[in-house]
């Protein structure tokens, strides 16, 4: 039987270079400053210390029902602002009204038409002042709630391994804390993803990651359902950026939202297949096509990703799916090609390979795989001719042919 001659080390590489062409690549890998050391505090004191900080947030849809809940960081403090009633206590009386501000994500409150926090057992009404669409954040300000405001730690001052807890609201359980490390620092547009095995759930968007200290480090936003401990936090200096944009009462769509996700998945599985975690990986493409399901040269991403790790048949189902949308991409008829080989199913390959040396004659790589794709099929003829024909394209790999004793 005849075996497939590109090595893992090989196909790896091509698949970050695919991941590198099909996003880019951003930030600076810097090691994390050095900063003095500060007391580590128990988990008990931290949650003392920043969960009146940490609030519920829901977004309304026109009736008044919750169609979405999230949870809220307090970053700041509202200025004061006058309020005159005309009811009681005093009618006419000015008083001064406090509040603050609370970052969340936007896609936790992109499709509301009103928001509420919670905390407590109290709720506040609150008003969309800011959101980023770049970065998945939004700002809202809620008068007459009086909480601390967190401090913010910059992200290049963490480091892989630190401890940190997860304070948010999973499932809508107000003020749940887990425990865990940061196991990864993604380099993403001038901050760092953090990664992070502290557990992340629905209802938890838009939530807090706190250092050893009660230092705000980020700002939980995703995770993956098929990974282990596969969880995220945006840096916690993002949120700074939220002053530089434009005041707004509300947010329409969903499309700039939805850019950044792409951006940020397709970061995260080129980060995990540099370091060869291509399981987790391939998990951030899949996260990315439920986002973009007709991101052709994803689903061929995908499919080599999965040729390397060596399942095969998904790989054949995602370069499938590639042609599906593009049929006349000839890197997913190729790769397809080389999926049929490794399941041994050497006639589908042939036709496979035929169809993307058609789209693409000059292809010497797609004219190698044809090769061997005929002499596990014994058309002798057939080799002959791919030696002529890589010859006049590439004579080295015309020479690795001939020498792997590929022709009979």
């Amino acid at each position: 039987m005849t075996t497939i001659r590109h090595t893992v080390p090989c196909m790896l590489a091509i698949l970050i270079g695919c991941l590198v062409a099909l996003g880019n690549q951003t930030g600076n890998h810097s090691s994390p400053a050095k900063q003095k050391s500060l007391p580590t505090l128990s988990a008990q004191e931290i949650f003392k210390r920043v969960s009146p900080s940490v609030m519920v947030v829901e977004s309304l849809d026109a009736e008044g029902k919750v169609t979405k809940l999230g949870s809220g960081v307090v970053i700041g403090r509202l200025k004061p602002c006058e309020k005159k009633w005309s009811v009681p206590p005093t009618p006419g009386k000015v008083y001064k009204v406090l509040g603050c501000a609370v970052v969340t994500n936007r896609h936790v409150i992109e499709d509301g038409v009103s928001f509420r926090v919670e905390h407590g057992g109290k709720k506040w009404p609150a008003k969309l002042i800011r959101v980023d669409p770049d970065h998945d954040l939004a700002e809202l300000s809620v008068a007459g709630l009086e909480a601390p405001a967190v401090t913010v730690l910059d992200s290049s001052k963490l480091a892989v391994g630190e401890t940190v807890y997860a304070i948010g609201s999973p499932e809508g359980l107000e003020l749940t804390i887990s425990e865990g490390l940061i196991s990864g620092l993604r380099d993403f547009d001038k901050g760092r993803i953090i990664q992070t095995s502290a557990a992340i759930s629905p209802g938890s968007s838009g939530g807090g990651l706190f250092d050893a200290q009660g230092r705000l480090v980020g700002i939980t936003t995703f995770y993956l359902k098929e990974g282990q401990s596969l969880n995220f936090a945006l840096p916690a200096e993002w949120t700074f950026a939220l002053d530089r944009q434009p005041a707004s009462a509300r947010t329409t769509g969903g499309q700039n939202s939805t850019t950044f996700q792409e951006l940020l998945w397709l970061e995260v599985a080129l980060k995990f297949a540099e370091t060869g975690e291509l399981e987790a990986s391939a998990h951030a493409l899949e996260q990315l096509l439920r986002v973009r399901p007709d991101m052709e040269q994803a689903w061929v991403i995908l499919g080599t990703n999965y040729l390397v790790i060596g399942r095969f048949d998904v790989a054949l189902g995602a370069y499938q799916r590639a042609i599906g949308i593009t049929p006349d991409d000839e890197a997913a008829w190729r790769w397809m090609g080389i999926a049929y080989e490794r399941l041994g199913q050497y006639d589908k390959a042939v036709t496979a390979e035929q169809e993307a040396v058609r789209l693409k004659p000059d292809d010497a790589e797609a004219w190698y795989e044809l090769g061997l794709s005929y002499k596990a099929t014994g058309q002798r003829p057939e080799v002959v001719k791919v030696y002529e024909r890589l010859k006049t394209l590439d004579s080295s790999l015309a020479e690795k042919f001939f020498r792997e004793d590929i022709l009979p």
